[in-house]
């Protein structure tokens, strides 16, 4: 059947019903896609965003680190040379005056990143009055020398009274030393 056929007014609804279809055509397949394109593109803006946010907290953080490592190699560069906390827990606990205390003393070492290793020293001091532990500890708690407690366990010693049996696990922070360069 041919279009000019057909009654004006069947015409004008053919006309209408390609209108609508075409209209229908354009929106679905060329402005609903741009539309769903830019709130997509939004969305990805707005992540990326936040992840910039996210690295810039991150440098930040990084920055503060870095500065604190450069503060702690100052400290260590400040410290005598051929610092060890074995001998350094040992000269302490002969100032104090609980050496003879001294049960046993077991030191350890581990590596902290590239840079710097963590010395350990666990010692058990058997019968030592509160007065002579309090000593020591304020002798060996040394912040310039990078020397700290990091656990310490006190109980009541069963054969003396008004002595306590003590272990402390004791922690300094050293730079590793830098191997050669192979020939």
């Amino acid at each position: 059947m041919k279009l000019q056929q057909l009654s004006r007014r069947e015409q004008l609804a053919v006309y209408i019903a390609g209108g609508a279809l075409l209209l229908f055509v354009v929106l679905q397949f060329l402005i609903f896609p741009l539309i769903d394109g830019r709130s997509k593109l939004s969305r990805r803006v707005q992540t990326r965003e936040k992840a910039i946010v996210e690295m810039r907290e991150l440098q930040q953080r990084y920055q503060r680190v870095n500065r604190n490592s450069g503060s702690l190699s100052t400290l260590l560069a400040q410290r005598e040379p051929g610092f060890s906390l074995f001998s350094f827990v040992e000269q302490k606990a002969t100032g104090s005056g609980v050496k003879e205390l001294i049960t046993y003393m077991k030191p350890s070492e581990s590596t902290e990143g590239d840079h710097f290793k963590q010395s350990r020293v666990e010692m058990r001091l058997q019968g030592v009055s509160l007065g002579k532990l309090v000593e020591f500890l304020e002798l060996i708690e040394a912040p310039k020398e990078l020397v700290g407690v990091s656990k310490i366990i006190v109980q009541e010693n069963g054969k003396e009274t008004g002595t306590l049996d003590v272990t402390l696990h004791l922690t300094s922070v050293d730079q590793v030393d830098e191997l050669p360069a192979s020939e």
